[in-house]
Parts: C-alpha cells; structure tokens; sequence
C-alpha cells in the first residue's frame, strides 16, 4: 500500500515537473486538501441556504469537497495528458517536414530547427525550447531530443524521438529522409485508426445527447403539467423548476464536455 502512495505521488511529481511547475507533490497535496475543506465549508453554506436537512447537507458538501480534492490533484496529470495529445497532433506533419528537409540535403541539426520554428504548436515549442536549452548548456541534438521528449509527456513523440535518434547517431544510414517519411505515415495511419474508432463512439452519445437535451426534459414537463391533474405530486414547484432550470441543463453540459473528451485533439482543428 505505502509504495502504492509513493508510485502516485511520483507520478503526479513527474507531472507537475514536465507542466512546469516548480511545486512539489507533497505542497500540491497540502494545497489540494486545504481547496477541498474551503469547498466543503462553501457547499455546507450553499444548502443551508435552500434546506434544513442536516444528513442531506453532509453527503452534498462531503461529495463537492471530495470532487475539488480529486480534480484539482490530478489536475497536473490532466494537463500534461492534453499537451500530449496537442503534440502528436502535429507528430506527422512535423515528421514528413523533416522528411523532406533531409532529403534535400538539409543538415540534420538545422532541419530540426526549422521544424521548431515552424507553426506545429505545442510540439514546436516543446522541440524548440529544448533545442535551445542544448545550445545554451552543450548538450548533444539526441540528449535534447530526449529531454523534449520528457516534457512533452507524449509516448509517441518519445518514441519518434528515440527512432530520430537512432538515426543521427549512425550517420551512414541511407535515405534517412525515408526513414522518418515511414515514421510519419505510420502516425498518419494510427490517427486515421483513432478517427474511425471516435465515429463509431460519437454515433451512440449523439443519440445519448439527444435524449438527455431534448426527450428527457420534454417528457419530464408532460408530466409534471398532465400528471399533476389526475395525481399527487413528489415534487413541489421549486423542485420541478430546479429540476428543468439547473439539472437537465447540467446535464447537457457533462455530455457536451464528456463528447469534447473524447475527441482526438487532431480532429478539433
């Protein structure tokens, strides 16, 4: 169990390092915990403002503190799993420039540089930076490729980087231009994976979408207006207008955001 607790907390210290963020996993802890029990205290405020029911209050402010606990702790993870996916994004246009670069006889190193300063986003920054971190300290390109590939959290670039590497470290390979051109159709072919697995996904939550925004509450109204003629109703006209204002719209957002989650970064634009 302890080296459990220590595993994660070097997970979430690794992640905090490559989000650039000089805190520790221990102060982010103690930040997380000291978050949640403010969040409890607001939520314990917020019932009461609206109901007297004590056990009610408890369970409500206990699962918004333990949400903002688990959110904001693994808020670094978060993070640095978005910048990856941003970075391989760009991986195979970044690849195929290089491709070319080298087969026009570009000089490895500047070719590296040039798809650096080039608009691939979050990888032209994370190769970039790394570049010059190289030139400022001495270090060697394979060295800077591996500590780009450290900071962009992304398994994919690491492992493009290392087969660059490799590369550049044996100097007589033939047609290293076509080498990386293989690397990048093969991330070319893994996104096209991923886009026809997302289709079959979003086919299924687009019908879930509509039912939640448009059948759920059409239903609900229906009868809560007929039902109430003929009927006793559970809920007052402040629960059912709760209900329809705050808790049906909520849950066309979680959908929406759950929908957004689930998208590949290179089909967002």
């Amino acid at each position: 169990m302890r080296f459990r607790v220590m595993e994660k907390l070097e997970e979430i210290s690794e992640a905090l390092r490559n989000a650039g963020s000089g805190e520790s996993a221990e102060k982010h802890l103690a930040r997380c915990a000291k978050i949640a029990a403010l969040a409890f205290i607001a939520s314990w405020l917020l019932w009461n403002l609206f109901s007297e029911d004590f056990f009610g209050g408890m369970l409500f402010s206990l699962a918004c503190s333990i949400t903002a606990f688990f959110f904001l702790l693994y808020r670094p993870k978060l993070l640095l799993r978005k910048k990856a996916s941003q970075v391989e994004k760009h991986l195979p246009f970044a690849l195929m420039q290089l491709s070319v670069e080298l087969n026009i006889g570009v000089p490895f190193d500047r070719a590296l540089e040039r798809v650096a300063n080039s608009d691939y986003g979050e990888l032209s920054k994370v190769l970039g930076k790394a570049l010059k971190h190289c030139t400022k300290s001495g270090l060697s390109i394979p060295e800077a490729l591996r500590e780009a590939g450290r900071e962009s959290g992304s398994k994919q670039f690491r492992r493009s980087a290392a087969q660059i590497t490799a590369i550049y470290s044996h100097g007589t390979v033939k047609n290293p231009g076509e080498i990386i051109r293989r690397i990048a159709l093969e991330q070319l072919s893994r996104q096209k994976s991923e886009a026809k697995e997302f289709s079959g996904k979003i086919a299924v939550v687009s019908l879930a979408f509509i039912a939640v925004s448009a059948i759920m509450p059409a239903l609900f109204q229906a009868f809560t207006i007929v039902g109430s003629s003929f009927i006793e109703m559970p809920l007052t006209g402040i629960e059912v207008l709760l209900v329809i204002a705050v808790l049906f719209p909520l849950a066309d957002a979680a959908m929406l955001l759950y929908i957004k989650s689930i998208t590949p970064e290179f089909l967002k634009g």
